[in-house]
């Protein structure tokens, strides 16, 4: 199994994108809006595969140097098996290369613990994602 560093050309992105649908924005029919958002095209998106299949995905977005990730996603089937913590160490890490100070994300409100585990901490009020409308918590962790 393998993690790797990918743009919108790669052979993989569209397999990544198919698992942000499922995951976030399934039935929506504004999804393709949804998914290219102003951040798209310029961020650093990541997948974890294994053979040709896609497990998971994550993306990590640099604004001044302040990191954000977004739109984490793990196929159904690999749940629960450690690939988003994988995942998230590894844009920790990169984060860390970029010389960002401080990553911030919008965990869904059932995410929050697993952010914690990674040191992420909460701050401000829970709220509505524009996008779903599912409830989210903002979370930064200090680099």
């Amino acid at each position: 199994m393998i993690l790797k560093y990918i743009n919108i050309k790669d052979e993989f992105y569209k397999k990544a994108v198919a698992i942000r649908i499922d995951s976030f924005f399934k039935d929506m029919p504004n999804v393709n809006e949804l998914i290219n958002d102003a951040d798209e095209k310029n961020s650093i998106h990541i997948v974890r595969f294994h053979k040709n299949t896609v497990l998971g995905t994550g993306r990590l977005t640099l604004n001044s140097d302040i990191a954000i990730i977004s739109q984490m996603a793990i196929h159904q089937t690999y749940r629960n098996q450690g690939i988003g913590s994988e995942i998230l160490k590894a844009l920790i890490d990169k984060s860390k290369l970029l010389k960002a100070v401080s990553i911030e994300l919008s965990a869904r409100e059932t995410a929050i613990s697993f952010y914690r585990k990674h040191g992420f901490e909460p701050f401000g009020e829970l709220y509505p994602s524009k996008k779903t409308g599912i409830i989210h918590q903002k979370m930064s962790l200090a680099l």
